[in-house]
């Protein structure tokens, strides 16, 4: 894949998250974000408003801590394993205060229809597969629902081939049959209250919107990977994304990390010549940003987050190039 493709594959798999949200797709902004949070990441990636496409999901269950699934959406297809380890071991228990999700997706160009999926992972794997409804089916409105699109899911199972292998055997899938849903729009109309189907939505105090702005920014990209973190500190709650690209000529890996977190995570002086990042797990350790008089900007320190198939990658380095930017 090119550079130009891999940023494509960066805005049709980015933010894999809301899984605790049946109707939910794992491509896009989870719901339950502030939407301060929503605009900021949107903006960043250049991602316009998510339209009503169609979805396919193979649910391919649970292996070693991490929840297995198959997506498929225009002609890209995923394999996406989110890490569950830290959550089966207690970790951020007040979900309406703090979203943490770490996921890795291995992305290829392929075949997507209302019945079909199909593609290849190359050395990791491939899927091809076809859906049999099983008659059940569900529907969702959205938003104002009058004259806006909706959505139907038909549930069933996929048959087939799926067979992947990560990196190092950290998971193994070999499967002929799968549960699985096909998500798609439809036009509705209805009246009183919207239906919605979602995490709950975070409601914000005050402080949250109108407090004190900060965003730091620190990126390191070459023809064929790029690593990028982002931090947003809007009054008391912050928020941390990691991505971590690599182009493997036809298909891309997308490693993805994102907290939403309640407190301060970015520290800075007055005259913005230097600041400390020091955010939660699934992070660790400290970015330190500086900036000289003649206009050198450093970003250096222990910073680093592990990924699903990935050992601890670092966060920080002299080929990093940062940025500080604080409003009001």
């Amino acid at each position: 894949m090119t550079r130009r493709s891999l940023a494509l594959v960066a805005l049709a798999t980015s933010l894999l998250l809301a899984p605790a949200a049946a109707s939910a797709s794992p491509l896009d902004i989870p719901a339950a974000a502030p939407p301060q949070f929503r605009a900021a990441l949107r903006a960043r990636l250049n991602m316009k408003e998510r339209r009503s496409a169609a979805e396919m999901r193979i649910d391919l269950g649970r292996q070693h801590g991490y929840r297995l699934m198959v997506v498929g959406e225009d002609n890209v297809v995923a394999f996406i394993a989110f890490d569950e380890r830290r959550r089966s071991q207690g970790a951020h228990s007040r979900s309406l205060d703090l979203i943490s999700q770490v996921a890795t997706a291995y992305v290829t160009h392929g075949i997507v229809t209302p019945t079909r999926i199909k593609g290849s992972f190359g050395r990791f794997g491939s899927v091809a597969v076809r859906f049999r409804p099983s008659g059940r089916t569900s529907t969702e409105a959205l938003h104002r629902c009058r004259g806006q699109r909706g959505y139907i899911t038909r549930y069933g199972a996929f048959v087939g081939n799926v067979r992947f292998t990560g990196e190092d055997g950290y998971v193994a899938v070999r499967a002929h049959r799968a549960r699985g849903r096909v998500r798609g729009p439809r036009n509705v109309r209805c009246r009183g209250r919207r239906i919605v189907r979602s995490m709950p939505r975070h409601r914000s105090s005050g402080s949250h919107s109108d407090g004190r702005r900060a965003t730091l920014v620190a990126e390191h990209r070459t023809a064929t990977t790029g690593t990028e973190v982002l931090a947003f500190q809007a009054g008391d709650i912050a928020l941390l994304l990691a991505l971590a690209e690599e182009s493997l000529g036809r298909m891309a890996i997308l490693h993805y990390a994102l907290e939403i977190v309640s407190g301060s995570v970015i520290s800075h002086d007055d005259a913005l010549t230097s600041a400390t990042l020091a955010p939660p797990r699934p992070f660790h350790g400290k970015g330190i940003y500086e900036a000289a008089p003649d206009g050198t900007r450093t970003w250096s320190g222990s910073l680093s987050v592990a990924f699903p198939g990935s050992p601890r990658l670092p966060l920080t380095g002299p080929e990093f190039a940062a940025k500080l930017e604080v409003g009001f």
